[in-house]
């Protein structure tokens, strides 16, 4: 304001009128920065809003599950995976999948890691038997980059496991009855050639006895069939078929 009663000194006016005038010229001055503090808080808040709602839906993206795998023996279990390829949900489906889920935690590991995690655990690793027959079934946009990725480590290829793809309409299907997505995907192949066979019989066998009533069916002793559910060879891509009745 110095400046301004500097100015004021050389016009012959009242001193009333020249108080009052400088009195005016404050409250301008304390309106604008009012307006000015305003604007800033309206902006700051506008900000804070927007880095919320980007926040919040950043972490529905991640925390959405777009890929699923399901890897079953005797114990089915159910990985989801987010569009980065991290683990977003891990679901059991009888006793053994949940009781082994438990003891580890696989929630956003890449989901690599978390099947090695899985395949490295002793109460797993007790699980598949010689005869086992250990099984990755894959829903994905991506699924053969996927099961590509299956193919190539070193943890998975120890157990000449079988990959399949399917959908998720086999999967709905599959948790109306209870059931992981894999499992009822090799029912729905075991139904294709024994009508009799019904979802309950599957909950009680392994993947190792529905494949054996498969290989064992009448009509499925072509030999391209033959070939794509016989045990792989490490490395080789096994029984890889959607879902389908």
């Amino acid at each position: 304001m110095n400046r301004f009663r500097k100015s004021m000194e050389g016009i012959r006016a009242t001193e009333e009128l020249k108080t009052n005038t400088l009195k005016y010229l404050e409250e301008q001055r304390k309106s604008r920065d009012c307006r000015k503090r305003h604007l800033v808080f309206r902006y700051a808040l506008a900000a804070v809003c927007l880095l919320i709602f980007l926040a919040a839906g950043g972490y529905t993206v991640y925390r959405e599950p777009v890929s699923y795998i399901s890897i079953d023996v005797n114990p089915s279990v159910e990985l989801g995976l987010n569009r980065f390829g991290r683990v977003v949900s891990a679901e059991g489906y009888n006793r053994d999948g949940k009781d082994i889920l438990e003891q580890l935690a696989l929630n956003n590991l890449p989901y690599m890691k978390a099947i090695e995690r899985l395949l490295e655990n002793e109460r797993y690793v007790g699980l598949l038997k010689e005869d086992s027959l250990l099984v990755f079934t894959v829903i994905s946009e991506e699924s053969d980059s996927m099961i590509e990725q299956l193919l190539t480590n070193e943890a998975w290829n120890m157990y000449d496991a079988f990959t399949y793809t399917s959908d998720k309409v086999c999967r709905e299907e599959a948790h109306q009855n209870e059931m992981s997505f894999g499992k009822y995907r090799a029912y729905l192949e075991l139904a294709e050639y024994d009508e009799s066979i019904t979802v309950e019989d599957c909950h009680r066998m392994t993947m190792q006895e529905i494949q054996k009533r498969i290989n064992s069916c009448g009509g499925h002793g072509d030999t391209e069939k033959e070939e794509n559910h016989s045990r792989p060879n490490r490395g080789n891509h096994g029984g890889h078929h959607g879902a389908g009745r």
